[in-house]
Parts: C-alpha cells; sequence; structure tokens
C-alpha cells in the first residue's frame, strides 16, 4: 500500500501547479469573503483532485498492470480511500488556519471553542462527498462520472432549494431547527459521514472485485 500511496502523492505533484492555483484563489477569496468559503473550497477542490488519480490509473491499462504488483483489488480501494480522505483533511486543517488568520486580520473577535463547530462540520459533509465520488469514479470512469455527478448535482441543488422554500414558509420548522444544538448537529452529521464512507467502501470493494484485468 505505501507504493500506491507513493504513487499517488507523485501524481498529485505533478500538477504542483495546479494545487498552487487553488491555494491562491482561496486566499484571495477566503480573505475578500466570508470566512467559512475558503473552509469548503479548499477542502472540495483537494477532494476532487485526490479522486481524480483514479482517472490515471485508468489510463494506458494502468489497472492490467497495477494488478500484476503484490496488491489486491480490496488493498487498492483501501489505498484510494486513505489518500484521498487524508489528503481532503490535510487541505482542510490548512483552509481552518487561514480561516482563523483571516479572522485575525479583520480584527473580529471570535472564541475557538465557538468556531470549532462551524470549522469541524466541513469533514463529515468531506466524507459524504467522496463516499459518492469514488464509487461512481470507479464505476463509470471520469467522462460518464462527471454527467452523473452532474445530474445528482442539480438533484440536490433542487432538494436544498425545495427544503429552503419549506423551512421559510413555516417559522416553526425554522424555530425548531435553531434549538437544536449545534454539536449535535456535528456529531449526526459525523455519524453520517462515517456511515456513508463505509458502506462506499464496500461498495467500492465489489466493484474493483468485479472487473476483469
Amino acid at each position: 500500500m505505501a507504493g500506491l500511496l507513493e504513487k499517488d502523492i507523485r501524481l498529485i505533484m505533478q500538477r504542483k501547479q495546479m494545487l498552487l492555483l487553488f491555494v491562491v484563489i482561496a486566499v484571495v477569496l477566503g480573505f475578500s469573503q466570508d470566512g467559512t468559503f475558503i473552509l469548503g473550497y479548499l477542502s472540495f477542490c483537494a477532494a476532487i483532485v485526490m479522486v481524480s488519480t483514479i482517472s490515471y490509473d485508468e489510463l494506458d491499462h494502468g489497472y492490467e498492470f497495477l494488478m500484476t504488483l503484490p496488491i489486491t483489488a480490496k488493498i487498492y480501494v483501501k489505498e484510494k480511500y486513505l489518500f484521498c480522505i487524508g489528503g481532503a483533511v490535510i487541505a482542510w486543517l490548512f483552509a481552518a488556519i487561514l480561516y482563523f488568520v483571516s479572522k485575525m486580520i479583520r480584527g473580529e473577535r471570535f472564541s475557538f471553542l465557538d468556531e470549532l463547530p462551524v470549522i469541524l462540520i466541513f469533514l463529515p459533509i468531506i466524507l459524504l462527498m467522496l463516499s459518492i465520488l469514488i464509487p461512481f469514479q470507479l464505476k463509470y470512469g471520469m467522462e460518464k462520472s462527471r454527467i452523473i455527478l452532474t445530474l445528482l448535482a442539480g438533484i440536490i441543488a433542487a432538494t436544498i432549494y425545495f427544503i429552503k422554500n419549506l423551512i421559510d414558509g413555516n417559522p416553526r420548522i425554522l424555530t425548531a431547527i435553531n434549538s437544536v444544538n449545534d454539536e449535535v448537529v456535528t456529531i449526526i452529521l459525523f455519524a453520517l459521514g462515517i456511515f456513508a464512507t463505509l458502506i462506499s467502501y464496500f461498495i467500492s470493494s465489489r466493484i474493483m472485485e468485479k472487473k476483469e484485468f
């Protein structure tokens, strides 16, 4: 697995100019807009870049070559989840640092403990995102998965719009949501994120095991 991790890290480093561009954009927008923007932007960009390494493995019969090495489909999938989650978490930590720096530069008063739920809530969202991206990428490849994920994003956006209108039209729902403790919401999201990741891992393992190399 160490060899697979090194391979993916080297692939990412070949695209360091693009990564640097993402960071520059994140810093500029993070300091010019609401600080929470940088938490989502940098983490989600990193997740997408990490998942894109699967596309490189597909090129030029890459899977066939990888499976001649002393690895199995399960090891390959496990490495992808560790690599993608690890890379996204590192980006999230960097974004969290920039988030606090932007607040200090603006002269805003803040409490670390009060800001912690706001920062942590992005982690389970990243897990949920990767839980969808990785199996789709393994199953359909880059082109087909891009179309499917675009449709999925449209469905999610429509659902959010519907829920927003429903909440705006019913003050009782909004009151009930506001009464829920932030820590409880964060814990629930983490539980959902971990559960989704486990289910996604098993699905991805089955997808890889059914592939013919």
